[in-house]
């Protein structure tokens, strides 16, 4: 059996073996991101081969980064709605222990390698305190005149780039008015299925946008009529060769030649072609076009530095801190769940529960709460 079919085989028996639909869920999306992680930073092909280091490396590199919320020591990329709260973090780790205990019973593998002490002393702290910026309704608004001004600067500026004005825009507007994950909009490094929405994706007459939600299934995203015209305006800027391209591209001119060169290589052509057609080409842009080559999408970490660099241009902060991708989603929930109701809020994140959009706007609920009480012990008849 190859590498992959060996976990394939373990994946498939055990999520069998979970009778929890959430469960199985969480057990197959945790472990499918362990699985890739260990391929790709530990040269891992085997289940048997998994040792201790790896699982500590694990741990160290790919958990603690996405709870730091910054690029890990070990190149992991994280993305701003990946970021774990410590508790999750420690559900991570107790999904993959549970696998690996379970190859062990399932007669896979010898030894459960996720056991070890200096594994687990390795997990972050968990204060009970998970992240939960959200975007106020000031700092939104102060973010969407910042690009807005620049995306109309930019038309009156023979010199400025107008592309790169009215794609950090879109980046910016659906991030504040769609309640999408960045994991939705744009790529994720490592997951091949997690690769950008691309203009095929996005109906802006019925305002909606179609995403690989968080359950891997497809899910329609609300594309508000204001934001639909912000986008179109974009779509006529770039006015992308295909709707198979990307709504945001990478502005990464080496990202793009490197998928310019790895296409046209696939299609015969020798090194030396390739970087003629570069050279006759006027940039990389121009070169994907004439060769039908869509450029790599912006990934999750790269909407993480186009929202740190618009925030401190705009001299806009939530905390102290830039606008995070996710807070957008939590903002645009927050005031959907205060100022009109809890089921719209949950309609709009696609919670499949009005628990969980009640449990994720707790402290809203409180606070409703306080002036309740207030009013009814000290308010005026």
């Amino acid at each position: 059996m190859g590498e992959s079919g060996e976990f394939e085989s373990a994946l498939g028996y055990r999520l069998r073996s979970i009778d929890s639909q959430r469960y199985r869920e969480n057990t197959e999306t945790v472990l499918r991101e362990l699985w890739t992680w260990l391929r790709r930073e530990r040269g891992v092909d085997r289940l048997g081969d998994v040792d201790e280091l790896d699982c500590r490396r694990w741990v160290q590199g790919y958990l603690r980064g996405r709870v730091q919320g910054e690029q890990g020591p070990l190149n992991y990329e994280a993305s701003d709605d990946a970021q774990l709260s410590p508790a999750s973090a420690h559900t991570y780790f107790n999904i993959a222990r549970a696998f690996f205990s379970w190859c062990v019973d399932d007669q896979r593998i010898d030894t459960n390698p996720m056991r070890a002490a200096g594994v687990r002393e390795e997990l972050p702290d968990d204060t009970g305190e998970p992240d939960r910026q959200f975007w106020s309704p000031e700092a939104r608004e102060a973010l969407l005149s910042h690009v807005d001004r620049r995306a109309h600067d930019a038309l009156e500026d023979e010199r400025a780039d107008h592309r790169r004005a009215f794609r950090d825009r879109v980046v910016a507007y659906l991030l504040a008015d769609t309640g999408a994950r960045g994991a939705e909009l744009f790529a994720v490094s490592g997951d091949e299925d997690r690769d950008g929405v691309t203009w095929a994706d996005v109906d802006l007459a019925a305002g909606t946008i179609r995403v690989l939600g968080k359950s891997r299934e497809p899910e329609t995203v609300a594309l508000p009529s204001t934001t639909a015209a912000k986008v179109d305006r974009y779509r006529r800027v770039v006015d992308p060769a295909s709707e198979n391209w990307p709504v945001v591209p990478t502005g990464d001119a080496a990202t793009k030649g490197r998928a310019l060169r790895a296409v046209l290589a696939n299609r015969g052509w020798g090194d030396a072609e390739v970087e003629e057609a570069l050279k006759e080409a006027d940039g990389v842009d121009v070169a994907l076009r004439e060769h039908d080559v869509a450029p790599p999408a912006l990934t999750t970490e790269g909407a993480r530095r186009v929202m740190k660099r618009l925030c401190d241009a705009a001299n806009v902060a939530v905390d102290g801190e830039y606008l995070k991708p996710h807070g957008g989603r939590r903002g645009l929930g927050h005031r959907l769940y205060t100022e009109v109701s809890a089921e719209k809020a949950q309609e709009l994140l696609r919670h499949r529960s009005i628990e969980t959009t009640n449990e994720s706007y707790r402290e809203a609920q409180t606070s409703e709460l306080s002036r309740d009480v207030d009013d009814l012990l000290y308010g005026e008849d």
